[in-house]
Order: structure tokens, then sequence, then C-alpha cells
């Protein structure tokens, strides 16, 4: 074999990102027939088995994960060379929607690592709930999101696994209150319900003291030292202190994240995706709290009055 066939590798990335054959035609707008020969046309010619087909997930052998490191490789050098052979160097716009407590981790990167390597693409970036990320995926408003994991996701398309955290200001000891005060985000936050019902499983008696739409709303009423909230471990300001059970505070569920991509296969929203994968792809690790994340009915219909504060 002497080269290799462009589709039948983006057929290749395509099912390992997703880990179905299913979602991966999906995504390439292809039928889930097309996909699977593709790779059965690959593994034929390599003599050589590049996925393990489970009932309800596939997974790459280690032939197929050295493959598709090489394969990304190639996409890239293939779109790089694109760019240098065209006309003109065109600027292309890839707009990206993440919930705004991860735009210092993950912004930080796109800016010192991402940026100056595509220098013909720039970030327009969302900022808002995943709901509303994800309303804005569908009616083709953004090309990638980073959205908290819903029902309606299969659990293999989970890219990070993020630890939640109890947080506070560097001064007071909220955690020490009798009834705790919260500062949380607003009721479109999906990850609120599970704190709230994680307490009360706990026994813990709480307050919705604040809440605000942005992050900054919730640093400004936390700073002070007199309320807790829950932050993704990678979004705790510095100097702020980090609370856990030994401070009475029960443990919290690992934050499931799910990346989206636009069906359009745009250049620029491929190698952006191709980025927050390699970058922050997190898999599930013991220690960084249970993995049961999808909350239940009762759940995501808890109001902030039906504390046991009962405030």
């Amino acid at each position: 074999m002497r080269h290799f066939d462009s589709d039948a590798l983006a057929a290749l990335v395509a099912v390992a990102d997703f880990g179905s054959f299913t979602a991966a035609a999906e995504h390439l707008g292809k039928t889930q027939a097309a996909v699977s020969m593709s790779v059965a046309r690959l593994e034929e010619r390599l003599g050589k088995k590049l996925f393990e087909r489970g009932h309800r997930r596939v997974t790459a052998t280690v032939t197929g994960e050295c493959l598709i490191g090489y394969a990304r490789q190639i996409q890239s050098i293939e779109a790089e060379a694109l760019e240098s052979v065209a006309d003109r160097v065109t600027e292309s716009r890839v707009r990206l929607g993440m919930p705004d407590d991860f735009v210092g981790s993950i912004g930080e990167a796109l800016l010192h690592r991402f940026s100056p390597q595509n220098r013909a693409l720039y970030i327009d970036l969302s900022c808002d709930f995943s709901r509303k990320l994800r309303l804005m995926m569908n009616n083709g408003e953004l090309d990638v999101a980073i959205v908290t994991q819903c029902a309606e996701d299969p659990p293999d398309q989970v890219f990070r696994y993020e630890r939640q955290v109890w947080c506070t200001g560097p001064n007071g000891r909220p955690e020490d209150e009798e009834v705790l005060r919260l500062a949380m985000f607003s009721d479109e936050c999906s990850a609120r319900p599970r704190v709230f019902a994680t307490l009360d499983r706990a026994g813990r008696a709480w307050r919705l003291a604040h809440t605000s739409s942005h992050v900054s709303g919730i640093h400004l009423a936390v700073a002070s030292g007199s309320m807790l909230t829950v932050l993704p471990e990678s979004a705790v300001p510095a100097g702020w202190r980090c609370l856990g059970e030994a401070d009475g505070l029960p443990a919290l569920p690992a934050l499931p994240l799910v990346l989206l991509v636009s069906r359009s296969e745009r250049l620029a929203a491929r190698r952006l995706a191709a980025f927050l994968r390699c970058e922050f792809a997190r898999p599930y690790e013991p220690g960084i709290g249970s993995v049961g994340w999808i909350a239940t009915t009762e759940e995501r219909e808890l109001a902030p009055a039906g504390n046991k504060a009962g405030l």
C-alpha cells in the first residue's frame, strides 16, 4: 500500500472521536454502511484490526490508536498545504461556545497555543449555559461547543470529566454555618440541581443567597468569604479555599463534558475540535467524583425553596 485515502482516514478519526459508527456517519454526513466499509477496507489493506466492535461501543486497538495519531497529523498537514498554495490567505472564522466558567483555562490555551499556530483563523467566542449552546448548535449559530452532558448524549461521547469542588474566598468560614449560604448560577445551570440534591442527601441545611448568570457575579459574591459555591476545579480563582468532606461538605459528582461539532465539516471547526480533544480530553478517573451524572426527573424539578433549611 503506497498511500492512504483521505476519506478513509476521516472515517477512522470520526469513529475514534465519536465512539460509534452511527455517530461518526452522522457527523460526516454519510451512511453508516459507507463509514463501516471505509474502515473495513483500511483493515483489509493493513491486515490488522483497527477497532474492537463491542455491543455498546467501539474502541481502538493498539494498531488503531497508532494509525489514528498519524491520521490526525495527516489531516493537519493537508489543511496547512491547502492554505499555503491558495491564491491568497483568507481569514476564517470559527464560532465556539462554552460556559463562561471554562473561559479562563480553555481560553488561555486557545490564545497561547492554538492561535499562534493558526493565524489565518479567528475564534468568535460565545459564553452561555449548556442548554442555550445546544440550541445555538442546532440552529447553525455555532461550529463547535463544549457543553455539559445531557440525557440524550451517549456516555461514550463524553470527552472530559471535570472535578467539581466546593470553594469560597480566602476569608471567613461559611462551611461552619448551620445553614450554608450558597452563591450559584441561575436556574438555567444544569449542574445546580445535582448540587442541591447532594446537600439534601447529606442532610446539610442550605439556602440560596445569591444567583448570577455569569461567573464574574459568582466571584464577586463569594470573594468576601461569607458564601460557598461550586465550580469546576480548573475555574477556581487563585487564593480561594477549596473544601471537601473533611470540612463537612459532601463529595460532588464529576462534571462530564461533551464536545459538539457542526456536521458541516468546515476545516476551521475540525481543526479547533481536534485541538480541544488533544489538549483537554480527560477520561474518568477514580477520585474526581462519582461518574453518575444525569439527573433524575425529581432532581431536575428541584426548586430552591425545597432546601433543608426551608428558606
